[in-house]
């Protein structure tokens, strides 16, 4: 059994339609600011904007959550927040700007849609994501509401500033206010990019007018680090964990993606220490337990890498993905029983799972069940393996070769 047990550092768990949400959701909202002196118009366009956004975001917010509800999603609702800003679609329906006393008003009317057909796409990237980009979500939005805190006391600064310098000075640290704002819009395109859409290039240079906008924002050299993973360049990737890192040592985050980025690239044991050191200053960060033991499967150590697909499913006992891995390991092993279970966990948790099936398929012919080995591969075949080439050489496929039901499946594909 060298070949059949697949460990997996990163899947998705698979939610299929409803039919009771099958209609676009369309929301029209409006949004306001008032420009006070120091401040750029072009950004005082964009906090109307945001708070159009908000205002939108709170009525998708409770379409999506009723979605989740009847698809069983078990999203929290910070999953539901993030799901639904990923997923809503803005268009500008009107804009105006007016002269109120001694500044200006803008003001913007927006459509937002919400389509259900992306929701179980979201959420499967959401629940395939660990905690980091609610984190990243809740982070924006906090600062945010900073930014906007900071924007009204300033403006109170200058109306009661005396004389020119100081005026000077608090008219600087509207700039700054600003700056800062546009770096998370551009973190916040960056994330989408990226998360949602894989658009890597789109997010690469989004990230990188963040970074030009606050050279000190070490989430969004994190940010760009995952896109330059996500298009395989793991070294651009890690010169930017590492600066993400020297930004800011505590984040976790930064670690465990510089793990992934180790392990792709085979060095094993660089990536075992980067997950220690994220899982010490974050002991709830599942996909750091998982990864770290996919590093340990590979340098043959099952039994640490059974330890750590163990409190991954301690701390989230519905991830299909540990039990795989858990599985791969118990059969390299040679624990052929305790395998099976986790693999018909797998497929409990998620019914669509191609690569359970198949595994179990291997098992069932190693014991010369015939007809249960030709059930899962018939089911794996339908679920979406289309592999023919290792159907048909896989040596724990061996005991079936010659069955009907065998010969039935592979002249069907």
């Amino acid at each position: 059994m060298r070949h059949i047990f697949t460990i997996m550092i990163a899947a998705l768990f698979l939610f299929y339609p409803s039919h009771g949400f099958t209609q676009v959701k369309e929301i029209v909202s409006e949004g306001a600011y008032n420009m006070g002196d120091g401040e750029t118009p072009s950004v005082a366009e964009s906090r109307a904007l945001l708070n159009a956004k908000r205002i939108a975001l709170e009525q998708a917010g409770t379409y999506v959550e009723s979605y989740t509800k009847v698809e069983s999603f078990q999203l929290t609702k910070d999953e539901i927040q993030v799901l639904t800003s990923g997923i809503m679609e803005v268009d500008i329906l009107d804009k105006k700007r007016t002269i109120v006393g001694d500044g200006f008003r803008f003001w913007v009317k927006i459509k937002a849609r919400v389509n259900p057909d992306r929701i179980q796409e979201m959420a499967n990237k959401i629940k395939a994501k660990d905690k980091s980009v609610v984190e990243d979500y809740k982070k924006i939005q906090e600062a945010y509401d900073k930014s906007q805190r900071e924007i009204g006391e300033l403006k109170k600064q200058l109306a009661g500033a005396k004389g020119e310098k100081e005026k000077k000075k608090v008219e600087a640290k509207i700039t700054d206010d600003e700056r800062l704002f546009q770096a998370n819009e551009w973190f916040e395109k960056g994330n989408k990019y990226s998360f949602l859409n894989n658009e890597h290039d789109k997010a690469i240079e989004a990230f990188t007018f963040a970074i030009a906008l606050d050279p000190n924002y070490a989430r969004a050299y994190n940010g760009r680090g995952n896109a330059y993973g996500g298009k395989g360049q793991y070294d651009r990737a890690m010169q930017d964990y590492n600066k993400a890192i020297q930004l800011d040592p505590n984040l976790a985050y930064a670690y465990y993606n510089r793990g992934n980025a180790y392990n792709n690239k085979g060095q094993k044991d660089r990536a075992i220490e980067d997950y220690n050191k994220a899982i010490a200053l974050n002991p709830n960060l599942v996909r750091a337990y998982i990864n770290r033991g996919v590093a340990y499967a590979a340098k043959g150590q099952y039994d640490r890498a059974i330890q750590d697909y163990n409190k991954a499913i301690a701390l989230d006992p519905n991830l299909a993905l540990a039990y795989n891995n858990r599985g791969a390991a118990y059969g390299n092993k040679g624990q052929h029983d305790r395998a099976m279970q986790d693999f018909n966990k797998v497929i409990v948790l998620n019914p669509n799972d191609d690569l359970a099936y198949y595994n179990l398929a291997c098992y069932y012919s190693l014991h010369g069940d015939e007809l249960k080995s030709c059930d899962s591969l018939g089911k794996a075949v339908e679920k979406g393996f289309k592999d023919w080439e290792h159907i048909k050489k896989d040596s724990d496929l061996n005991k079936i070769r010659n069955a009907d039901c065998y010969k039935k499946i592979m002249e069907g594909r």
